[in-house]
């Protein structure tokens, strides 16, 4: 279970206003997310016992749906012998196929299983449950604000970055 230390407030920054405290905020959120300790926490919790790189890349693979392996090692930037082995973990767990490109019979696409989407499935459960034990103590009501502006702010990074921009 994460250690629950004394809570180091975030430093506010600088310029008081409201985009500069979300984007010290997200930058807050997301190196917590993606720190050593939670990570490990949400694989423990899981029962997920892959190397953190191979869980990245599995959720990688379900973001994308049937991907070439190279388009794999150019999104991480690195070589395709790097993300061979990794692969080959993931399927010898089995936790994605391999298939053959129907616009190109030589090359082949990794695709997620459904042993792999359970896994996925638990990783997120565990991930929710450490927010939910992190927030327990928030009114829903806060909560629920929280929330809805978290994904309101998602949605719009989500979008391409044309139709983010404000017309004007």
């Amino acid at each position: 279970m994460l250690e629950r230390t004394e809570p180091r407030p975030a430093r506010r920054p600088d310029d008081p206003g409201p985009i500069a405290q979300l984007e010290r905020a997200v930058t807050v959120i997301v190196r917590w997310s993606n720190s050593r300790e939670v990570q490990l926490e949400t694989m423990l919790r899981a029962r997920c016992n892959l190397p953190v790189g191979s869980v990245s890349m599995l959720q990688r693979i379900a973001a994308c749906g049937p991907v070439h392996p190279s388009e794999l090692a150019a999104y991480y930037g690195v070589d395709n012998s790097t993300i061979t082995p990794r692969l080959q973990r993931l399927a010898r767990a089995g936790l994605l196929s391999r298939e053959p490109d129907p616009r190109d019979g030589r090359a082949a696409l990794v695709r997620i299983t459904p042993a792999g989407q359970r896994l996925r499935k638990r990783l997120h459960l565990a991930r929710r449950t450490i927010l939910e034990e992190l927030l327990q103590d928030w009114p829903a009501p806060q909560q629920a604000l929280v929330a809805a502006a978290t994904w309101q702010l998602a949605e719009r990074l989500e979008l391409p970055r044309e139709a983010a921009a404000p017309h004007g």
